[in-house]
């Protein structure tokens, strides 16, 4: 068995024989804990217990006045000198992919991580980090593309005839293609606008699922349960939000990602011969509906469906105005198809009597 990987101790031990007051707001507690932060690699705060000697109200105010100055990122680098703490881009990134907004106090939590362990602010200089960009952090990021990731993107684009994720940053564009793609396999989807608006919706919802998941994954499920029951609400809205969509628009069922489902059945092979209007396929396509094997096979899916499925009275109402208008639409291709006849029964009548005349003619040497 592999041995455990030893991790330094950052505990919240304190030393009880002096008062930790803060330098900025003049305020002392006996009791450290709960009231500052605590930079437990700082070689600057050791007499303190490794308490930072500013209060997290004075860190939250101080934060707040510098990123109103110079802005959310300038703000974090100073408060990371300010506390002695590493500052990585990468982490303030990341916390406000996953947030939509930047938290010292959740950078503090996450930066004492098993990652970050034995670091203070002297490694973000000597590692280059304070001086980096976002767009420095972006060209070292750089999102690799496989063959099947740009296959995916290419084809979505060419079937919708513009790039529906323009905008997005290169790892959500990935994810979102290789979403959006399995659903492009009907060719009604593309040419109805608000369909696709509508598949483009659930392909959304999916990566804000998808950053719920990986927010969720990073959190500790005692110390963070009220941030994963919030996530985990979110979540079930979009679920649900998904759900509704794919119903509304018949999108669940005919976009599914296996695209070669059924296609080696014989119902969908005679179905793209008649479409390819090869004749000999209709009567035999004919023979195949009225067949006893295709007249069993049908009475066996309509018992099964009846014993198993729960309709509720949506459902039911659905099936009763489907049926309606499928006898309606049967009725009218039968009033069709009676006049068709008729008037073919009128031709034969008028074929049959010109027909006779050329007989009666020819009998009598008239041609």
């Amino acid at each position: 068995m592999a041995r455990k990987a030893k991790v330094a101790d950052a505990s919240d031990n304190f030393d009880d024989s002096h008062e930790y007051r803060c330098l900025r707001c003049g305020k002392v507690w006996e009791n450290p804990v709960g009231h500052f932060f605590k930079s437990p690699w700082s070689e600057s705060f050791e007499k303190n217990s490794r308490f930072v000697p500013l209060c997290k109200d004075c860190v939250g105010d101080m934060f707040s006045s510098y990123e109103k100055k110079y802005g959310t990122n300038t703000a974090c680098i100073f408060m990371c000198y300010k506390l002695d703490i590493p500052y990585y881009y990468s982490l303030y990134d990341s916390i406000i992919k996953n947030n939509n907004n930047f938290s010292m106090g959740l950078y503090l939590r996450q930066i004492n991580g098993r990652q970050y362990q034995y670091q203070d602010f002297t490694q973000s200089i000597l590692n280059g980090e304070v001086g980096k960009s976002k767009d420095d952090y972006e060209k070292e990021k750089e999102i690799k593309w496989s063959k099947q990731d740009t296959q995916n993107r290419d084809y979505a684009i060419e079937i919708i005839g513009y790039d529906p994720f323009e905008d997005y940053p290169e790892e959500d564009r990935k994810f979102l293609f290789n979403q959006l793609t399995p659903y492009l396999d009907d060719e009604d989807s593309a040419e109805d606008a608000y369909k696709l608006s509508q598949i483009l919706q659930i392909v959304n919802n999916n990566k804000q699922i998808h950053v719920c998941d990986k927010r969720i994954a990073n959190l500790d499920p005692i110390k963070d349960a009220n941030d994963i029951k919030a996530l985990n609400t979110i979540k079930k809205d979009l679920v649900a939000s998904n759900d509704k969509i794919a119903k509304e628009n018949e999108i669940s069922v005919k976009n599914r990602s296996n695209k070669d489902v059924g296609k080696s059945t014989l119902t969908y092979l005679m179905r793209d011969l008649r479409e390819k209007n090869f004749d000999k396929a209709e009567a035999d396509y004919y023979d195949q509906l009225r067949g006893e094997g295709t007249q069993w096979a049908i009475s066996v899916s309509q018992k099964a469906l009846l014993d198993h499925c729960l309709f509720d009275e949506n459902d039911k109402k659905e099936v009763y105005e489907n049926q309606l208008k499928l006898i309606d639409d049967l009725y009218r291709e039968l009033d069709d198809k009676k006049e068709q006849v008729r008037q073919l029964l009128i031709t034969v009548d008028t074929l049959n009597s010109e027909l006779s005349k050329i007989k009666d003619g020819a009998e009598d040497g008239v041609l």
